[in-house]
């Protein structure tokens, strides 16, 4: 159910052509507090900005026939209800449960399933993709190909030999994808061919049972990797040095047999066939075939030197591969435990018990026009002391205008700033009248433009010429002036800081943590009004 979520939203999103880092979507999915839930899908979708309505909705044909092209529904069958991507045409509905589960209903076979509750998705204009490829990585990839290829070309390589040692690559290929397969992994080869489980066909049935283990020890997907790097590693040796491949090519009739019974196994034990699985038989057969067409058997030498040339290559095969399954196993431990941490941390049960925990501070200053964004009704106050010219406050900055853009009807935000009044003629008190004088005169966002200016690092000389400098400062001041004294007479010494309805933001959690939490806190404002009343 949980992995099948991820899989469901992930291609919900590409359906409606949305952009999305897979990695990241699928770790804030899965650290979702709620998560296996409708409400962890709504949440992290509006993490992203993408703009998503969760509704029920009634079930009938003129409905379902205005709704999206593509959209997730909830269905309801012998097992219990269960989420599906939906993807309409004329006259049917392309249900989506797994990667390896889809099948096709009429409407109306559809309509006796359907629930009525539905999540749909919309591109938001600013919808930034955070994905962590690198575009010089996909150069350095490329270049490293051509360079290899070059090489080859270079050393002269008979087509037979090339040919053997591409089967070797893609049989390297091959058999990561099945290992891939065995963890739950996605990958486009067990999409492709393992998708789909029928009678006849299923990979994880045959992955998973006894007959894929050696001495019950031992996985045929190790084994098969290990050998396929093993000739892919000593096959480049061999062609550095200039040497035949005889000794590789014996060693092509020497794992036949595993073949034969993992087709035996398949066919009578199991009873139903992987095709990837299938497809590392081909490989080595073929490997076979062209070792037996191309090759003199009978006049196959072998010197000393060749011999531990290829022993040593498979053992540096071994040593390599056990390393690396041991730091891949550390990780993704690990990512599991991170996974665990956020979905902790981001309890908001446990948010809101810290924040209690904190005083209530009275954050009203009567006849005061400071800067206000948001909406002025919103019941979730959230006061920021900040400077313009504090380090520390540039990120709660970014924090602020972030909060706004995804809530701007849930939220109130004021902020509130703390500098040096003493002297007059300082940069900071220079900048913040001028702040609190285009917030009274000009648009709300010209003010958060200049702020976000001033706070990204623009010299102060540089930000004055663009934005020029307050013309009536005595009547700012009298603003600055009091919000200084509200900070003095709270004890608030330090920026920045933030209030959620005048109580302290929880020093156990980052101050980044706090966008998480805006929705859950909004919608608690609104339960305790509705007891109050």
């Amino acid at each position: 159910m949980k992995k099948t979520l991820i899989y469901q939203i992930q291609q919900l999103l590409s359906y409606n052509r949305i952009d999305f880092d897979k990695t990241e979507l699928a770790f804030q999915i899965e650290s979702h507090p709620s998560y296996p839930s409708l409400h962890a899908i709504t949440g992290v979708l509006s993490h992203f900005d993408i703009d998503n309505l969760a509704l029920t909705i009634p079930i009938n044909l003129g409905v379902l026939k205005q709704l999206p092209t593509s959209f997730l529904a909830q269905i309801e069958t012998e097992k219990g209800e269960s989420f599906v991507v939906v993807n309409k045409d004329d006259s049917y509905c392309r249900l989506l449960v797994s990667d390896k589960k889809k099948y096709k209903l009429t409407y109306t076979k559809f309509l006796e399933m359907f629930t009525g509750v539905i999540v749909v998705v919309e591109k938001t204009e600013f919808l930034e993709v955070r994905t962590k490829k690198n575009n010089f990585d996909k150069v350095l990839l490329i270049s490293t190909i051509i360079l290899f290829i070059g090489l080859l070309v270079i050393l002269e390589i008979s087509i037979p030999s090339l040919f053997y040692f591409a089967l070797s690559l893609v049989g390297v290929f091959i058999s990561s994808s099945i290992i891939k397969q065995e963890e739950g992994s996605q990958t486009i080869l067990g999409n492709t061919f393992c998708s789909d489980a029928t009678d006849k066909k299923d990979c994880d049935a045959v992955i998973g049972s006894k007959g894929a283990l050696i001495f019950n020890r031992f996985k045929l997907s190790n084994i098969s990797l290990l050998y396929f790097i093993g000739l892919t590693f000593n096959a480049l040796l061999l062609f550095l040095q200039g040497g035949d491949l005889n000794i590789l090519y014996l060693l092509s009739f020497f794992v036949l047999p595993i073949t034969i019974y993992s087709i035996y196994y398949q066919a009578v034990v199991v009873k139903k066939w992987c095709l990837l699985c299938l497809g590392i038989v081909v490989t080595l057969w073929v490997q076979a075939i062209i070792t037996f067409i191309n090759s003199d058997i009978s006049a196959f030498s072998f010197s000393i030197k060749s011999i531990l040339l290829i022993s040593i290559g498979f053992l540096a095969s071994v040593t390599l591969w056990s390393y690396l399954s041991r730091k891949l196993k550390s990780l993704k431990e690990l990512s599991q435990t991170k996974i665990d941490y956020f979905r902790f941390k981001r309890n908001f049960n446990l948010f809101n018990a810290l924040l209690k925990s904190s005083e209530i501070k009275d954050t009203t200053i009567i006849n005061t026009n400071e800067v206000v964004i948001g909406n002025e009704n919103a019941l979730l106050n959230i006061t920021i002391i900040t400077n313009p010219f504090c380090g520390h406050c540039k990120e709660v900055h970014k924090l602020i205008e972030n909060i706004y853009r995804k809530y701007p009807n849930e939220t109130k935000i004021t902020i509130r700033f703390y500098v040096n009044i003493y002297d007059k003629e300082s940069d900071g008190v220079k900048v913040t009248l001028r702040l609190l004088e285009l917030f009274d005169e000009k648009e709300v966002l010209i003010c958060l433009d200049a702020m976000h200016d001033i706070y990204d690092g623009m010299k102060t000389e540089d930000w004055l010429n663009k934005w020029g400098s307050c013309y009536e400062k005595e009547k700012y001041l009298s603003v600055l002036t009091k919000e200084v004294r509200w900070c003095k007479n709270n004890e608030i010494n330090f920026t920045p800081e933030i209030l959620i309805n005048g109580r302290s933001f929880p020093k156990e959690y980052d101050r980044s943590d706090l966008v998480y939490f805006i929705q859950e806190l909004a919608e608690d404002c609104i339960e305790k009004n509705i007891r109050k009343n």
